[in-house]
């Protein structure tokens, strides 16, 4: 599929978003980025639109949080 996966839980902050943008960086045209949080990532929204990607972020049933990430 078109959508590259990343986990970042269990990681004390700053490292998800760390990783998140470098891995935005990596992305591939045409490809989503989905990812995994433990709390919701508010300081990817800003970060991620800079650079020219849409945000879409939801609770998940056990707490944890999924943004899918794409090219707008």
């Amino acid at each position: 599929s078109d959508v590259q996966e990343i986990d970042v839980r269990g990681f004390e902050p700053p490292e998800p978003l760390v990783r998140i943008l470098a891995a935005l960086e990596a992305l591939p045209a045409g490809m989503k980025l989905r990812a995994q949080t433990d709390r919701e990532p508010c300081h990817l929204f800003g970060e991620a639109k800079e650079r020219g990607f849409s945000t879409d972020c939801k609770e998940q049933p056990d707490g944890s949080w999924l943004t899918v990430l794409a090219h707008v």
